[in-house]
C-alpha cells in the first residue's frame, strides 16, 4: 500500500510496516479496516505491506530455534525487494503481526534483527532462547483473557515457549534496558510495562489488556487502539544511523 497523495521524491524516504496476518487469514484481511493499517499509512505517509502465508490453513512458520524457514527467508527477501523498488528508509523497517503473525514477528526479530528496527507482536509469544544479533525495540499487546494463546501459560510443545511477560523481558534484557515501570489506564483495565534506555536507544513495552479475547485491540473503555499506538512507537524507534 502506497500512501494516498504521495508524490515520489528521491530525497524523501518512507518507513515500511510489514503486517502479518493470523492463522487461516490472509494479506487482504490484514489490510482491512478492522486493523486500520492502510488508513494510518495514508495519514502518516508510510508504506505498508501485507504478505500472505502458505499452508491450509495459512500459518506463518517461525524460525524456531533460530533455524531459517521458507517463511523467514521469504520475509527477508521481501524486505530486500521492497527496498530496491520503493523509496524506503532501511532504518525504518518495522514488522507487526496478529496471533500466528505475532509469533512470526518475534521469530523474525531474533533471526533478522539487522532488517527490522522494531516489532509489534499482538497475541504472539517467543519460542526458544536464541538471542538477536542487534538490539531491537519491541511493543507487544496481549489479552489476559486470551483463550487461544494464553497470556501466562507456557506451551506444551517442548520448544521452549515463553509466557507473555517472559517474551518481552527477554528483549528488555537483551537490549540492556532499565528496570520496568508500570502504569495503568482505562479504569485500570490496561497495564503498561515499559523498559527504557536500551542499547541503540531501544525500548520495550507490553500492553496487558484484562478484558477481550484474541482480537486485535481497538479503542474502548477497557482496551486501546493498538494500530495507532504501534504506529507512534515505530515512528519513535528507527534504527540509529550508526547501525
Amino acid at each position: 500500500h502506497i500512501p494516498q497523495g504521495y508524490q515520489k521524491d528521491p530525497q524523501e524516504l518512507l518507513a515500511l510496516v510489514i503486517m502479518l496476518h493470523g492463522r487461516s487469514s490472509n494479506g487482504q484481511r490484514a489490510a482491512s479496516r478492522y486493523y486500520g493499517w492502510t488508513e494510518l499509512a495514508d495519514k502518516e505517509k508510510f508504506i505498508a505491506a501485507f504478505p500472505t502465508a502458505l499452508g491450509s490453513p495459512t500459518s506463518w512458520k517461525g524460525a524456531w530455534p533460530g533455524q531459517p524457514t521458507q517463511d523467514s527467508q521469504f520475509l527477508s527477501e521481501l524486505i530486500d525487494l521492497l527496498l530496491q523498488q520503493l523509496p524506503i528508509d532501511k532504518n525504518q523497517v518495522f514488522m507487526t503481526g496478529h496471533s500466528s503473525g505475532g509469533f512470526m514477528s518475534f521469530s523474525f526479530a531474533v533471526t533478522h534483527s539487522n532488517q527490522v528496527a522494531a516489532i509489534a507482536p499482538v497475541a504472539g509469544l517467543l519460542i526458544g532462547s536464541k538471542r538477536p544479533v542487534l538490539p531491537i525495540s519491541v511493543i507487544s499487546f496481549h489479552s489476559m483473557a486470551d483463550g487461544i494463546v494464553p497470556y501466562g501459560q507456557k506451551g506444551s510443545s517442548g520448544r521452549g515457549m515463553l509466557t507473555t511477560q517472559e517474551s518481552v523481558k527477554f528483549f528488555a534484557r537483551h537490549n540492556s534496558c532499565d528496570g520496568s515501570i508500570r502504569s495503568d489506564i482505562n479504569q485500570a483495565k490496561v497495564h503498561i510495562d515499559t523498559w527504557r534506555n536500551g542499547k541503540s536507544s531501544t525500548e520495550v513495552q507490553l500492553y496487558s489488556v484484562e478484558n477481550g479475547n484474541q482480537g486485535w485491540p481497538r479503542e474502548s473503555y477497557h482496551s486501546v487502539a493498538a494500530t495507532q499506538i504501534i504506529g507512534q512507537f515505530f515512528k519513535a524507534h528507527p534504527r540509529p544511523l550508526s547501525n
